[in-house]
């Protein structure tokens, strides 16, 4: 096993010298100049004191929770990697997480944003929602990259990511409207995976499209997300009965308008006027 050796900061940086006890006559002369730039700003009055560094570490701590690396914050900050990341580990024994931050380091990681490092990007709120319904109906997650065009295991982290870019929020978009009311049992998907993917999806409580298209909202993040996901048969029965009673859909018809078998139809309008009756 090998262990990879980060590298060490130029000579005539502050750092190479200070915490890296650098002799050479390079480091000295920087850390010189880093001295009498200090007491020049002093004697203007315009040297500024040092700041807190807990709000650099929750700034660092939320953008991690986007998928931005304080690794990828210093790349953009043209910061060295170590001191970006001083405010989040301890470096070693003689140099504990960072407490406090020079005024210009703090505004440069804090001028970096979700939408500076990853533009174009949207709220991942109506993505997530249109994965997680369309596997609600049985679509295992995987089975849908082809139909969004990405990689099977990118779709499974779609639905953890808090913003995406918008061509990718756009082919959900289009996969859902193509799928929504469609079985995976009629594309390929075996009856026993989209059984799990829905026995899944149910223990997560995750709406399925009928539920979005009943209650409106799927891109606002504000809009509530289904608590207890009323049972399928219930949602079934109820929307089928209104496809036939109230619009003039016949049974097979009102199948396929829902997406299911005939027979699934049946069963579910079945066990729907049974639970009716024992309420009443």
């Amino acid at each position: 096993m090998t262990t990879r050796t980060r590298p060490l900061p130029p000579h005539g940086t502050l750092s190479r010298h200070k915490y890296h006890k650098c002799k050479c006559e390079t480091c000295y002369e920087g850390y010189r100049k880093y001295q009498r730039a200090r007491y020049r700003r002093k004697g203007y009055g315009t040297w500024q004191p040092f700041v807190d560094a807990e709000p650099i570490r929750q700034h660092l701590l939320m953008l991690r929770e986007h998928g931005i690396a304080f690794t990828k914050v210093a790349e953009i900050t043209g910061l060295y990697p170590a001191t970006v990341g001083g405010f989040l580990y301890s470096l070693g024994a003689s140099r504990p997480r960072k407490e406090r931050a020079r005024p210009d380091i703090a505004a440069k990681i804090l001028a970096v944003t979700p939408d500076t490092v990853t533009p174009g990007a949207v709220d991942a709120t109506g993505t997530r929602r249109r994965l997680q319904a369309l596997a609600a109906n049985g679509w295992p997650m995987k089975a849908l990259a082809p139909h969004i065009g990405v990689a099977p295991a990118t779709v499974g982290r779609l639905t953890t990511q808090q913003r995406v870019y918008s061509r990718t929020a756009e082919a959900v978009t289009k996969c859902y409207e193509q799928l929504a009311d469609q079985r995976p049992e009629d594309h390929g998907i075996p009856a026993a995976v989209a059984s799990k993917t829905r026995n899944r999806a149910a223990a997560n409580k995750w709406p399925d499209p009928l539920w979005w298209e009943d209650m409106g909202g799927i891109d606002d993040p504000q809009a509530p997300e289904q608590d207890t996901p009323t049972p399928r048969h219930i949602v079934i029965g109820e929307n089928a009965l209104e496809l036939i009673n109230q619009q003039g859909y016949n049974r097979r018809d009102a199948a396929a308008r829902l997406g299911i078998s005939l027979s699934n139809l049946e069963v579910n309008i079945r066990r729907y006027r049974s639970e009716m009756q024992e309420a009443a």
